[in-house]
């Protein structure tokens, strides 16, 4: 099997996770179609799920700090500032 290309080996680390059996048979069959690890697979799976988790953190603060700065101002005072749509982030 081939080796992850996301850290050279040493910068890797053992632990133990627990998953659910359906998520793990899931892995394991996306590992074989690739030719990969499943430890491989779900370094990436977590890669990109703490990417997408972070990203949606730094949205909604920003979309707060939005809203708090136009708490003093009318709907039609909101309506004037250029640019400015809210709506929450998904």
């Amino acid at each position: 099997m081939a080796t992850s290309a996301l850290a050279p080996i040493q910068d890797k680390k053992r632990t133990t996770i627990t998953l659910p059996a359906d998520l793990l048979a899931r892995a394991e069959i996306l590992a074989e179609e690739r030719n990969t690890t499943v430890s491989a697979i779900v370094a990436q799976a977590m890669e990109a799920g703490i990417g997408s988790l972070r990203r949606r953190e730094r949205a909604q603060h920003a979309y707060d700090q939005l809203r708090t700065a136009l708490v003093g101002l009318s709907e039609e005072e909101q309506l004037l500032v250029d640019g400015v749509r809210l709506t929450e982030p998904a």
